[in-house]
């Protein structure tokens, strides 16, 4: 007994096998145009921001409750200046009250990580 196909199975089998064919058949791979830059770029067009940290070990000298300090960044592209009043310190922590906070809404920040400079006023 030999299987026999009728025209329309072949057509359909035929079918499936270009469909196989056509979805398995690799794809045109392109690559890209524009090398990138050979060196990293600085500047308002960077992708990311430059983070830079200090290296200072603890507090700046002075750094005590009651006084006032002005901090600026030292961050790419942008910078940053605000004044803080000193409410409490502990190891390398302080707690701050900044200029543009609303009163005694202090919070603390890691100061010898800060990106920045201090000066006290």
């Amino acid at each position: 007994m030999t299987p026999k196909f009728s025209a329309r199975q072949a057509a359909l089998v035929a079918l499936a096998l270009l469909l196989i064919i056509a979805l398995l058949r690799p794809g045109k791979i392109s690559a890209q145009r524009n090398a990138p830059a050979a060196v990293a770029q600085v500047g308002p067009g960077s992708p990311l921001p430059v983070f830079v940290t200090n290296e200072m070990q603890g507090l700046p000298e002075g750094f005590e409750p009651g006084t006032k300090w002005r901090f600026t960044t030292w961050t790419v592209p942008s910078t940053l200046t605000f004044m803080a009043t000193v409410d409490q310190t502990e190891g390398g922590w302080a707690q701050l009250t900044l200029s543009t906070d609303p009163p005694n809404t202090g919070k603390w920040y890691f100061i010898p990580m800060m990106p920045g400079a201090w000066e006290q006023q």
